[in-house]
């Protein structure tokens, strides 16, 4: 090989290294799941809980309130397989539920 010419690649390669190192790519799975886990819970509790981080296969999901945190405890299953089904990669295998001001940080 020619040590003068640069070393060619190609333009997806570079992108998705992009993404990596800034963490973009990151960023869209958590904003996905957070749309998903979303339209699993419904309108009403829609607005009441937040996702939190992932360990080890657990999602952890915020409830407002312990009214909203034993409706989902009710819909845990059918939540957790849609999870599992919009979004395979995620590699989600089971929720946890806690209950969290509003507004704080939902780092488990």
């Amino acid at each position: 090989m020619n040590e003068d010419k640069p070393r060619l690649r190609k333009v997806g390669s570079i992108i998705n290294q992009l993404m990596a190192r800034r963490g973009y790519a990151q960023i869209a799975a958590s904003e996905q799941i957070q749309n998903i886990v979303r339209q699993a819970a419904g309108p009403l509790l829609a607005d009441s809980i937040e996702v939190g981080q992932q360990k080890a296969g657990v999602l952890f999901l915020y409830a407002t309130d312990s009214v909203t945190l034993q409706e989902l405890n009710f819909q845990k299953r059918r939540m957790l397989r849609k999870i599992q089904k919009e979004m395979p990669a995620a590699n989600v295998t089971d929720l946890r539920f806690r209950i969290q001001a509003p507004g704080k940080s939902s780092s488990a």
